[in-house]
């Protein structure tokens, strides 16, 4: 385990953290969720949600996921600006990883804008493959190109 992540708290969201949640997520998205939306995803069944918080207790990340069927779709995932390229994303998706494993998830999706370079830079690294296009996903009309990462075959 690397010194960083040695000194970080990745557990998983609990109501205290939503302010903050909703803060980072308005500074990293130009639509970005609503609070009360991260909340109803809070204890929720079938989701799994982890924030990752600095020594000093500054939250530097978070990522949601809703799981069935053996998919897991990666709905949120940010990085605080001043905490970016330190391996807080990396972290959080080994968290995701993790989940896949203990529910023998076959897949995992999720959507990221054309735009967003680095995000699918980052995703193709973790070994996502582009395998479709939703055509004015965003609420300003740019589109969604859907990346999967196929993982081993469920055991029976």
């Amino acid at each position: 385990m690397s010194a960083l992540a040695e000194e970080l708290t990745i557990r998983d969201v609990r109501p205290a953290d939503l302010d903050a949640v909703a803060e980072l997520e308005r500074i990293s998205f130009p639509i970005p969720w609503k609070r009360e939306f991260f909340a109803s995803e809070v204890g929720t069944a079938h989701r799994f949600n982890r924030v990752v918080r600095a020594p000093n207790g500054m939250l530097a990340g978070y990522v949601f996921c809703a799981f069935a069927a053996g998919e897991i779709h990666v709905n949120k995932i940010a990085v605080d600006p001043r905490w970016r390229r330190q391996g807080i994303a990396g972290l959080l998706m080994k968290e995701v990883l993790g989940l896949s494993a203990r529910i023998l998830a076959e897949e995992i999706f999720l959507e990221v804008r054309p735009s967003n370079l680095p995000a699918r830079n980052f995703y193709t690294l973790l070994g996502f493959r582009e395998v479709g296009r939703r055509p004015q996903y965003y609420a300003d009309g740019e589109d969604a190109l859907v990346m999967s990462l196929f993982l081993q075959p469920r055991r029976p």
